[in-house]
C-alpha cells in the first residue's frame, strides 16, 4: 500500500515538475524575445565602440539563454522518461496483483 502511494507521489512530483519547468522555460523564452526586440530597436541608435559593446552583450546573454532553455528541455524530457517508468512500473505491479489473484482463485477453487 505504501508504494503505491509512493508512486502516486512520485508521479505527481514529475507531474508538478515538468509543468513547472515548462512555465520557467516559457518565461525565459519571452523574456528573450523582449530582450531581441529591444536590441533591434536599440542597435540602430547605437554606433562605434558602445555599439558593439551592446551587441556582444546581447549575444553573450542570448548564448546563455539558449544554455538554459536546453538545460530546461533536458530536465522535463528526463522527467518524462522517469513519468513513464513509474506509469510502466504501476501498470506492471497491477498485472502481477492481478494474475496472482486469479491464480489464487483457481487454485481454491480447484481448477
Amino acid at each position: 500500500m505504501a508504494e503505491g502511494k509512493l508512486r502516486r507521489s512520485d508521479a505527481w512530483a514529475a507531474r508538478n515538475g515538468i509543468q513547472a519547468l515548462e512555465s520557467a522555460m516559457r518565461g525565459v523564452k519571452r523574456c528573450r524575445q523582449d530582450v531581441e526586440a529591444t536590441a533591434t530597436g536599440l542597435t540602430t541608435g547605437y554606433q562605434g565602440s558602445d555599439g558593439r559593446a551592446y551587441t556582444d552583450l546581447i549575444k553573450l546573454w542570448d548564448g546563455q539563454c539558449g544554455k538554459i532553455v536546453d538545460n530546461l528541455q533536458h530536465m522535463i524530457d528526463t522527467l518524462t522518461t522517469s513519468l513513464s517508468e513509474i506509469d510502466k512500473n504501476q501498470q506492471a505491479s497491477n498485472e502481477a496483483i492481478k494474475n496472482a489473484g486469479n491464480s489464487t482463485y483457481h487454485t481454491l477453487m480447484g481448477a
